[in-house]
């Protein structure tokens, strides 16, 4: 390509490189190229610019539909919570996180079946959604409260996911919304 031609350049480029890490994170058997390519798009969510891209070119959607709990092993499920929790702590990501019902999702990760990083990820990620005003009521009406005293309240549980839970409910307990909930 030419000078004229840069910016037709890099949305080839980018296109390219964003087609090849979805492939090896989606279609290939290698477990180690999948976690790299999970690796990978963590690090582009970190990126306000990239997480844009592939927010708006629905790769998130099509991660999420892809990849099922209960279908996929544990290392991924991990590694899809970890990212679940980078795009709850991003406040531009809040309609990503409503239109893919990331809530529901979360919820589901905090499974007692599933392994304690798969569960503290999950619980970081409901205290990293208490932030986001537009979801408060979702959370209250989802039982996310009470969730999370459970998790505190389980004297068996893992200490990470202990807290979490703890973090998660001081910031439940810095909203007014929630205080009769907790009382």
């Amino acid at each position: 390509m030419t000078r004229d031609r840069i910016e037709q350049s890099k949305d080839l480029v980018n296109h390219l490189f964003f087609d090849k890490i979805f492939n090896m994170l989606l279609k290939t058997n290698d477990e180690k190229n999948m976690l790299k390519a999970f690796e990978i798009l963590c690090n582009l969510i970190q990126s306000t610019n990239f997480r844009r891209k592939l927010a708006n070119n629905g790769y998130f959607k099509i991660v999420y539909e892809t990849m099922k709990i209960g279908i996929i092993d544990e290392k991924t499920l991990e590694r899809l919570s970890w990212m679940t929790t980078l795009i709850c702590f991003h406040p531009d990501m809040i309609d990503q996180i409503i239109s893919l019902k990331l809530l529901s999702f979360i919820i589901r990760l905090v499974d007692i079946k599933s392994s304690p990083a798969v569960r503290s990820n999950a619980v970081l990620a409901i205290s990293l959604l208490t932030y986001h005003e537009s979801l408060f009521d979702e959370l209250i009406s989802n039982g996310v409260i009470d969730l999370v005293m459970n998790l505190c309240m389980d004297f068996d549980g893992d200490l990470t996911v202990k807290q979490f839970s703890t973090l998660a409910l001081v910031h439940f307990a810095l909203s007014k919304q929630s205080i009769n909930i907790l009382i």
